[in-house]
């Protein structure tokens, strides 16, 4: 199990850190690069990193309330339950402007400032909820 855990860890920084640096860099590349086509592939790589840090988050997130019965709120129930809930959060925001986006094609987002808010909203959070995903994940399989 550790090593699915390093594997996930790994695949959750690395697809973190790629949208992260890419929503930084996507406009300056506008003119030379195809940046819708580079954003879909980044698209399927973060839904299956969302699917997968919904089941390790909630994973833990079950193990921490189960161990913690009737204790006070301690550390580890505060960060379980606050990387589930944002995780599920940001998995909510990205299905309903990736389906949309899907569903009504490119030309959508042109003029479209809530759609481009929105999901300026996505690449800053998801980044960041990978990001602690992922280190601990690795972080819990190094210990193990």
């Amino acid at each position: 199990m550790s090593g699915l855990k390093k594997l996930v860890g790994a695949y959750l920084v690395v697809v973190g850190v790629a949208v992260a640096v890419f929503f930084i860099v996507n406009s300056l590349l506008a003119d030379s690069v195809d940046v819708a086509s580079i954003w879909y592939v980044l698209d399927v790589l973060m839904l299956i990193g969302l699917v997968l840090a919904l089941v390790f988050n909630y994973q833990r997130k079950r193990d921490v309330e189960s161990s913690e019965q009737g204790a006070s709120i301690a550390r580890s129930y505060l960060e379980s339950n606050v990387l589930f809930y944002l995780t599920a959060g940001v998995t909510i925001i990205f299905l309903h402007s990736w389906l949309s986006y899907l569903a009504n094609g490119s030309d959508s987002l042109d003029g479209n400032h809530q759609a481009l808010v929105i999901w300026a909203f996505v690449d800053t959070l998801l980044p960041i909820a990978f990001g602690l995903s992922g280190c601990r994940l690795w972080r819990e399989a190094s210990t193990s």
